[in-house]
């Protein structure tokens, strides 16, 4: 009998406990599959937009490997608006400024490689844009400005950032100071077991101190 009364003592406490709470465990339980569905949702809008911004760089490219002439400020312009947190916005990016370069508009380059060194979510994207940027700058007589651009971490690209400092430094003439940047270079080039042919031509010409 005291196990009966127990059971329906429990049984009781039960019924009081979901009468009280129901509302709150509906609530919650409604929550919890909302936020599964918003999270499965989330995941699939950005395969959708991964997909696009795919898609999108492929046209770019396409457009340049038709017609090497043909401006793509548009739809770069679309990529960098639309999908800046993917590479194919770097990308898109670079591959404008190269377009820029051939075609004379050096400012307009600058400006794009400046906005992958400042919005591209890839590092190796940013480092190359920085020494493609400093060696730009250096090629329209901004020496000072150049070396400036490679005052950063210089990450897995040291070499390369210490080749294009020896070259800008050898435009100001400050040759010492380029023979050291170069000796530099050469080290992380064969720490990494890069060849460095045409470093060395440069740095020869440069003969010893």
């Amino acid at each position: 009998m005291d196990n009966y009364e127990t059971e329906e003592q429990q049984v009781e406490a039960i019924k009081k406990w979901w009468s009280e709470n129901f509302k709150m465990v509906i609530f919650l339980t409604v929550v919890g599959l909302g936020s599964i569905v918003g999270v499965q949702q989330w995941k699939n809008n950005q395969i959708v937009e991964a997909q696009t911004a795919s898609m999108e760089y492929d046209h770019i490219l396409k457009v340049v490997k038709e017609s090497k002439k043909e401006p793509i400020n548009q739809q770069v312009e679309t990529m960098l608006n639309e999908y800046p947190d993917y590479t194919y916005a770097a990308l898109s990016a670079m591959l404008e400024a190269k377009q820029m370069i051939e075609a004379g508009k050096m400012a307009e380059a600058e400006k794009k490689l400046q906005w992958v060194i400042e919005n591209g979510k890839a590092q190796n994207l940013q480092h190359i844009s920085r020494i493609r940027l400093a060696t730009l700058m250096s090629a329209q007589g901004k020496n000072e400005e150049a070396l400036k651009v490679l005052n950063v971490e210089h990450g897995s690209f040291k070499a390369s950032y210490l080749e294009v400092k020896g070259d800008i430094l050898v435009a100001l003439k400050r040759t010492n100071e380029a023979r050291s940047a170069y000796d530099q270079a050469l080290e992380a080039y064969a720490a990494i077991g890069a060849n460095a042919q045409i470093l060395r031509v440069k740095r020869n010409d440069l003969g010893n101190s």
